[in-house]
């Protein structure tokens, strides 16, 4: 089946059975940062963004995605976020694995986009089934914390301020 999509940023058309797993098929393409961990949709090893959205690439039949736009870590290191993210995780000690360097980056980027100032409720559910084969919660969480600073400074905005 020809799927016509938009893989970070680029129109592509892929070819596919429509059941197999985003997931494998991103692998054929040679993008590497999704890997494959529990196959549940649980530890984020291979999280992507689906229309600006995290998701788990094992759990999504490739089919569905017909006219999605797709990005992987590969090219979300453009982001401005990423950077925010990378600064905050260096700030906080993390140096991540390599192996679960997407479900941490992208769990971070959706609690820095939807959450002004995340609680620790907040981000602790969100980031509470990821694969830490790198990372203690405890640091994981202080370094989404000073990512939401990093964005705020890079924004001009004080972390304090009222949104």
């Amino acid at each position: 089946m020809k799927i016509p999509l938009y893989l970070n940023n680029k129109k592509i058309v892929l070819s596919a059975e429509p059941t197999e797993s985003l997931l494998s098929v991103l692998r054929k393409e040679k993008l590497y940062s999704v890997k494959c961990g529990c196959q549940k949709g649980m530890c984020g090893n291979c999280m992507i963004l689906l229309n600006d959205k995290s998701a788990a690439s094992c759990l999504i039949p490739v089919g569905i995605t017909r006219d999605c736009h797709i990005i992987t870590l590969e090219y979300f290191q453009s982001n401005p976020c990423y950077q925010d993210i990378i600064a905050g995780f260096s700030k906080a000690g993390i140096n991540l694995c390599g192996y679960c360097n997407a479900g941490k980056i992208f769990t971070a980027y959706t609690i820095l986009k939807n959450y002004y100032r995340p609680t620790l409720d907040q981000i602790y559910s969100a980031i509470k089934n990821l694969d830490s084969c790198c990372t203690d919660f405890s640091t994981l969480t202080n370094g989404i914390l000073y990512a939401v600073a990093e964005k705020h400074a890079r924004e001009g905005r004080s972390s304090n301020a009222k949104k």
